[in-house]
């Protein structure tokens, strides 16, 4: 068994299957990494991005909105999309407060 290089990492990557989720929509179709978390088109609750970690994928939460220097606030890790959108819609109440404090999203979202 030797070491894998990040071609061969990157490759693994690409072969899987596109993560999906009926309350996370992709901006485009087929697109892989990043997902907006709604349950109504109007009221997103954040977003959800996968990153390479430890050999795996990991799911990143963030708000919807930004902060006074223009990023999303970070809130939680998860081992998969599922878990990701479940702990949104299960926090949402406390995510739509966070939103209320947070300014505007800059871009429109695809529906």
């Amino acid at each position: 068994m030797g070491v894998r290089g990040p071609g061969e990492t990157a490759a693994s990557i690409l072969r899987r299957p596109i993560p999906t989720h009926p309350f996370a929509v992709p901006p485009a179709p087929g697109q892989r990494g990043v997902w907006q978390v709604r349950r109504v088109r109007s009221t997103p609750l954040g977003y959800v991005l996968s990153r390479p970690e430890l050999g795996g994928i990991a799911y990143h939460c963030y708000a919807h909105g930004r902060d006074d220097a223009g990023g999303r606030p970070w809130l939680r890790r998860e081992g998969s999309l599922n878990s990701a959108v479940a702990w949104m819609i299960q926090h949402e109440a406390e995510l739509s407060a966070l939103t209320g404090r947070l300014h505007p999203e800059p871009d429109e979202w695809p529906s």
